[in-house]
């Protein structure tokens, strides 16, 4: 896909370096930011925002707040999913990204119960529907551009880059942590440890910052979007007449981000509450899973456009379910060996199944609707589903009586989803290729 040559429209540059970047750095952004707050659900957000309830109620109430997070991401997809969509995805990615920061950044420096009693837990509540707009609205726009800067047979790689952006801020946010809950005392880490890393998350905003302002708009956007006259009630019509490609994002997305926040989020809580293992000790071995992962991750992303998305995904998120079997076995067998590398082999399979799948969001879209349909059917799943994991799955295991094959159960009615989402995905990509190749041209194989 070429862009015409014009004193207005001159040949556009090399995507570059900062092109191949600005599309992780988001996702980057995004993962360390709920990581960590992921985190601190676990570990200090009922006891500083939720004082007067019991344990168990307080670590409920501080998942709540971890959900109510993602109800604003569907919300984020339609409004910065239309900015991209009528005025580019360039705009989007470096408005929601200032967004993001500036609400994490409240967030480390919010008073606590103990200082303004109920008003915290009313502005933490705020401040995370903010994290939650601005990170619903940055994704469609990264993986849009990513995508359609991408060299036509590299749109898996440079898609899968969006995707390898996120396990790399859990990284980050888990090697922030560690340190913090390892080497303070628990008053100091109450008092102000807690808050560094929502602090650091600056350092993340002007380097992407950095890299965003860089990158030329999408050819694509330029040469099939941006001329096209928009009919009336342009919203309504995405939404009405994308219903099959949304409906296959929300469930090829459902199982990834089940899987992301019961291995980054639930399994801290669950080791801590129920297999009694020590939290700094549980967060080195999440830590070094997540790292073996990315390294697997990276293998993979450099063979992505040849083995196939549907094929990386499908096998991945069929693992993903046999991890989850295994799982909670091995959080209570206490072996360090056992737990890194359950937690190893599940971080792998969510990798694959992400990396895989976020040029076939994007594809399944016509240009003019990509950066609503792909983020708003992928964050509307990601806030039902991803969202909602650690607390779907605390009050599964609390109903079961503690036992926890109940959460594998669910993982796997999510997973048996996917895989046939894919499978219809696969077939409206060719039928849709053939009927229209200068539309999505994803020469990338997505069946093999």
């Amino acid at each position: 896909m070429s862009t015409p040559t014009s004193p207005d429209h001159p040949a556009r540059r090399s995507p570059g370096l900062r092109a191949l970047l600005a599309g992780p750095m988001g996702a980057c952004l995004a993962n360390y930011e709920f990581g960590i707050y992921g985190t601190m659900s676990a570990l200090v957000i009922n006891e500083l925002f939720f004082p007067s309830l019991s344990p168990t109620a307080g670590t409920l109430a501080a998942f709540t707040t971890f959900a109510v997070g993602f109800l604003a991401k569907p919300l984020g997809g339609l409004l910065f999913g239309r900015i991209g969509d009528r005025f580019g995805r360039r705009t989007v990615v470096v408005s929601a990204l200032v967004l993001m920061g500036v609400a994490t950044i409240g967030i480390g420096l919010l008073p606590t119960y103990a200082a303004i009693g109920v008003a915290a837990p009313i502005l933490l509540t705020v401040l995370r529907l903010a994290q939650g707009l601005a990170v619903g609205g940055e994704w469609g726009g990264a993986a849009t551009l990513a995508v359609e800067h991408a060299p036509a047979h590299r749109r898996g790689f440079w898609g899968g880059m969006v995707g390898i952006g996120g396990p790399i801020g859990s990284i980050l946010g888990a090697l922030t942590v560690l340190p913090l809950s390892a080497g303070l005392s628990e008053a100091a880490f109450l008092s102000w440890g807690w808050r560094v890393p929502f602090l650091v998350s600056a350092v993340l905003v002007a380097v992407g910052l950095w890299i965003r302002l860089g990158v030329d708009e999408s050819p694509v956007f330029r040469t099939e979007v941006a001329t096209r006259v928009r009919p009336k009630h342009d919203l309504w019509r995405v939404l009405t007449h994308n219903g099959r490609p949304m409906t296959l994002v929300f469930f090829l997305a459902g199982a990834a981000v089940t899987g992301i926040y019961l291995l980054n989020t639930y399994t801290l809580s669950y080791a801590v509450n129920h297999a009694g293992l020590d939290r700094s000790a549980m967060l080195g071995f999440m830590t070094t899973a997540q790292i073996i992962a990315v390294a697997a991750a990276l293998v993979l992303l450099s063979r992505i456009d040849r083995i196939g998305l549907a094929r990386l995904y499908q096998g991945s998120a069929v693992a993903l379910a046999v991890v989850a079997w295994v799982l909670f076995a091995a959080l209570d067998s206490g072996s360090s060996a056992v737990v890194i590398g359950a937690l190893a082999l599940g971080q792998i399979a969510v990798n694959g199944m992400v990396i895989s799948s976020v040029p076939i969001y994007v594809l399944l879209f016509p240009p003019a609707d990509r950066v609503t349909g792909a983020g708003f059917s992928f964050k509307t799943s990601d806030a039902i589903l991803g969202g909602t994991t650690p607390l779907v799955a605390g009050i599964l295991v609390e109903a079961a009586g503690g036992a926890s094959w109940v959460v594998a159960a669910y993982v796997t009615l999510l997973v048996a989803a996917a895989v046939t989402a894919c499978t219809v995905g696969r077939r409206l990509l060719r039928r849709t290729t053939a009927s229209a190749p200068e539309t999505h041209q994803p020469t990338t194989e997505v069946s093999a």
